[in-house]
């Protein structure tokens, strides 16, 4: 499973990422990613909000260590 690590980036930073990331994993039908956003701080807040507002994804599930999401993409159509 392809991941992307968010540590490290500012919360503008941080966003751009996530949203080029998650194009190209539809861009190459990618079903299934992981994010890692840390157990708490800003990304982690703001994560679930960019996540609805993304027309890519299907669905979201926070990982079983909380420092993470799995992101479920949708099919390219």
């Amino acid at each position: 499973m392809r991941k992307l690590d968010l540590h490290g980036f500012t919360l503008e930073e941080a966003y751009q990422e996530f949203t080029d990331f998650i194009y190209a994993a539809y861009q190459e039908n990618i079903s299934k990613v992981e994010i890692i956003t840390g157990k708490s701080g800003r990304i982690r807040q703001e994560f679930p909000h960019w996540a609805e507002s993304s027309h890519q994804i299907r669905y979201i599930e926070a990982s079983w260590h909380e420092g993470s999401y799995i992101v479920k993409i949708q099919k390219k159509y």
